[in-house]
């Protein structure tokens, strides 16, 4: 909690945690799974460490990233990669997912020295759409072609 009331005093409305060990890697943002778009096509997300949440939301995301024609991968990602992809316009959207949240945008990654910006803004074209897509399955719009919905009535 003291994370997130450091946080929300930069007017921030979540926290980017990283590894405990190295204080280098991408973790989580708060409670929610964090993707970045790579302009080549890659979807990268943190992969799964005891310190990482396993979220249906996540696999959700990874499985609707392949019919998107996206490239997911489950690997480290460092605040150093994110910081350089940023500035050089090589990630172009970053996004969080939750069960609460779904898919949330990321606009910039706040800290005492720095502020980590999207070049070239970010518009979360890639983000929306998967949101978009979730949201459709969940709400019986589309076809559950997964197998992930039960109907109970």
């Amino acid at each position: 909690m003291a994370a997130q009331k450091e946080a929300e005093a930069h007017q921030c409305g979540q926290v980017a945690f990283l590894d405990a060990a190295e204080n280098k890697w991408v973790e989580e943002l708060g409670g929610m799974n964090l993707f970045f778009v790579f302009k080549d096509g890659r979807l990268v997300t943190p992969r799964l460490t005891d310190t990482i949440l396993e979220g249906v939301t996540r696999n959700s995301v990874l499985t609707l990233a392949k019919d998107e024609g996206l490239t997911p991968e489950e690997r480290p990602i460092s605040i150093d990669e994110w910081r350089e992809g940023a500035a050089s316009g090589e990630i172009t959207e970053v996004f969080a997912c939750g069960t609460a949240a779904v898919i949330t945008p990321v606009g910039e990654l706040v800290s005492e020295n720095e502020r980590i910006k999207l070049a070239a803004g970010g518009n979360n074209e890639i983000a929306m759409r998967i949101r978009t897509k979730l949201l459709d399955l969940q709400y019986g719009r589309s076809e559950d072609k997964y197998g992930w919905l039960t109907q109970l009535v």
